[in-house]
Order: structure tokens, then C-alpha cells, then sequence
């Protein structure tokens, strides 16, 4: 506590001294205008902040723009994620009952709600044939494939496109 006392009183002197010590023209060394900025230093602070500000904002909008692109350009979204929102029609009949519908039916004008609906992030399923057999395991297929170099260059050639495939995209995400 008593180091505390003692730090306060030396900051108390060290700043309130040179405002009281007069200098070799009999004013005070310093003065409250002297730990103020002037208005050129304010206005050049603006300036940097509002150019710092624009740049982040354009790298920011440069950077959301090729991350779309890459994801559009990836296959990652369905098709559905780029279609607009649709529109649902719904109603209550005279017996209570709600009906649904992407129109609206005819002579039901009043009492029809209108809902805005957004498609749903989801991805088609596979195609896939009515048989269904376990998958060999890998050893097999390369055993009943060893006499036929054409498949094993193919395969290496598919091994090649996939490097080069990844190797585009963690370019173009180190690019973000």
C-alpha cells in the first residue's frame, strides 16, 4: 500500500512539475496544450483510419467473393442452394382442415397466408444400382488387375488429376 502511495506522488510530481517550473522565457516548461494532439495530427489519424478502414472492407468483400466462387466452382453446394426462395400458399378449409399449395386456388383470395421458403442445405443421394455387393477388399482388385498395365496407368493418371485438384484448391484457399 505504501508503494502504491509512493508511485502516486511521484507521478503527481513528475507531471504536475514541469507545469509549474518556469522556463528561460518565465512561462512553464509545459503546458496542458502540449499533452493535447494538434489538428493536423487528428486529421492525419482520421485519414489513416478511414483508408485502413476501406482497405480491410475491400479485402474482406474480395475475399467473400472467391470464397463463393470456390465453393460454387466446387460442387460443395446443391443446386438448390442457388435457386431463389419459393413461395407456399396455405389456407384453412371450412372443415379446419390446412391445405397446402404452390399456387393459390381460385375464389380463396381472403384468409390465404403466404410463407417465403428457403431450400434446404441438403445433398442428393447417390445413385446407386437394385444389386448391391460388398466392395473386395483393395489387395484383390490389384492381384486380378496385375497383368493389365493399361488400368494401372489410368489409375495413376486419376492419382495425378486428384494431386493437381487439391493442390488448385489449398492454392486457392491460401489465397483468401
Amino acid at each position: 500500500m505504501k508503494y502504491a502511495y509512493m508511485l502516486a506522488v511521484l507521478l503527481l510530481v513528475g507531471v504536475g512539475l514541469p507545469m509549474i517550473i518556469p522556463g528561460p522565457d518565465g512561462k512553464p516548461i509545459m503546458s496542458p496544450q502540449d499533452w493535447l494532439p494538434d489538428q493536423q495530427t487528428l486529421d492525419s489519424v482520421r485519414q489513416q483510419g478511414q483508408r485502413a478502414f476501406q482497405a480491410v472492407s475491400d479485402s474482406t468483400q474480395k475475399s467473400a467473393g472467391q470464397l463463393e466462387t470456390l465453393v460454387e466452382s466446387s460442387g460443395l453446394l446443391p443446386e438448390e442452394q442457388n435457386k431463389p426462395t419459393r413461395e407456399v400458399f396455405s389456407w384453412q378449409d371450412s372443415e379446419g382442415n390446412w391445405h397446402f399449395s404452390d399456387s393459390i386456388p381460385e375464389g380463396m383470395d381472403t384468409d390465404v397466408h403466404i410463407h417465403q421458403i428457403k431450400p434446404i442445405n441438403t445433398l442428393p443421394a447417390s445413385q446407386t444400382g437394385g444389386d448391391l455387393k460388398p466392395q473386395e477388399p483393395q489387395a484383390q482388385l490389384l492381384q486380378e488387375n496385375s497383368g493389365s498395365e493399361n488400368r494401372i496407368s489410368q489409375i495413376l493418371k486419376e492419382v495425378q488429376a486428384l494431386k493437381e485438384k487439391s493442390q488448385q484448391r489449398q492454392q486457392a484457399l491460401d489465397n483468401l
